[in-house]
């Protein structure tokens, strides 16, 4: 198996990125249209619905979501102030309200998501292997840019 060239990898990754914005876009108009969220915010109640008694330190939950724990902060304000969400010390819980908003939003989130898949072509195996390969890059320790070298 030969290795993707700097351009090639260029080129995917900005597909990629292109990819997410129009989801993340699509999510963000049907979760504001039927539950009053956006797509930032149903990942915060996913991440904490898919924790321990929807429970995980402050950290924890930052770091799932890949933002600096201020930012945060910022976000779970409005998830707090509407009953969603409560801080503790050095940690965030989801109340039994943003549970049942979360169960409500997924189904919103699974349809968005089975009509973008609907038109790719992905066969019965192609899920697993493909959200493993976009963990994976999710998951991935930031390579150094190479030096530039000057030109002759």
């Amino acid at each position: 198996m030969s290795r993707l060239t700097d351009a090639q990898a260029m080129r995917l990754g900005l597909a990629l990125a292109r990819a997410h914005a129009r989801q993340q876009q699509r999510l963000d108009e049907r979760l504001g249209m039927w539950h009053g969220l956006d797509a930032k915010d149903f990942l915060l109640l996913d991440a904490l619905t898919q924790a321990s008694h929807g429970r995980l330190t402050t950290l924890q939950l930052a770091q799932s979501l890949h933002i600096a724990p201020s930012a945060l902060v910022r976000q779970l304000m409005p998830l707090e102030k509407t009953g969603l969400v409560a801080r503790e010390i050095g940690a965030v819980l989801l109340r039994p309200a943003g549970r049942q908003l979360h169960a409500e939003a997924a189904q919103t989130v699974g349809a968005v998501c089975a009509k973008a898949w609907a038109g790719v072509g992905l066969d019965l195996c192609g899920p697993d292997a493909l959200q493993a390969q976009l963990d994976a890059v999710a998951g991935s320790a930031v390579i150094p840019t190479p030096s530039a070298t000057p030109a002759p």
